[in-house]
């Protein structure tokens, strides 16, 4: 298991456990973590899974492909740098404290 920090927009943070093999954005949904609502399961359709890494883990994490960084366009005040969909990141050990937040809204 690794351990995967959530922040909600008003702060709360939700640490939990998520199994390796699982997406950041299955980890969100299977521990009920408010503000990824993640409306296409995952087929990287959408871009309510939207989140803003945190700063030191930017460079940690694998590159956008192109598809991810399309769906990004529609995401709520999407971050250049810092905003990924969570359905697009596959959990690995290397992922061990991982910190992202919730944008506001998702659209």
């Amino acid at each position: 298991m690794v351990k995967i920090t959530y922040i909600e927009y008003n702060g709360t943070p939700h640490t939990v456990d998520v199994r390796e093999g699982l997406t950041v954005m299955e980890g969100a949904r299977d521990n009920n973590i408010p503000g990824i609502e993640a409306d296409c399961g995952g087929a990287c359709a959408c871009s309510t899974c939207h989140v803003y890494v945190d700063d030191q883990w930017v460079d940690r994490l694998p590159e956008k492909e192109a598809m991810e960084e399309d769906m990004l366009d529609f995401a709520w005040e999407p971050d250049p740098v810092k905003s990924r969909l969570t359905c697009q990141l596959r959990v690995s050990k290397d992922f061990e404290g991982l910190v992202v937040q919730m944008p506001e809204q998702q659209i």
